[in-house]
């Protein structure tokens, strides 16, 4: 149903893209419970911004209006270490990796 082409247009009613996000510098500093995000990490989220916008106008153009944004995320673990150089189990948080962006095929409804 969903991959299946519109009768009128031959496009399918539905698609969804992946908007990329470089997750290789995302670290966790600071205490539990503190976060700290370096200038890298701003220019990670500024570039995964300028992706989504760029991806959301590619679809309105190719005729969709997008109707989700789901972020893709995952797991991480942050290790505590002592004076001794021992590493002990810390905490765990998350990052976005990325986002599923879904577009559905604008319809000409007339009233």
């Amino acid at each position: 149903m969903f991959r299946s082409a519109h009768p009128t247009t031959g496009k399918p009613a539905y698609i969804t893209r992946y908007v990329y996000a470089d997750t290789t510098l995302s670290t966790h500093g600071g205490n539990v419970g503190k976060v700290s995000v370096t200038s890298e990490e701003h220019t990670r989220l500024q570039q995964m911004a300028e992706y989504l916008e760029r991806c959301c106008n590619d679809l309105d153009a190719a005729g969709y209006d997008v109707i989700s944004i789901t972020p893709v995320i995952s797991g991480r673990t942050a290790y505590t270490h002592t004076e001794t150089t021992d590493i002990h189990p810390g905490h765990g948080y998350s990052v976005t990796d990325g986002l599923i962006v879904t577009g559905r095929l604008k319809t000409n409804e007339t009233g």
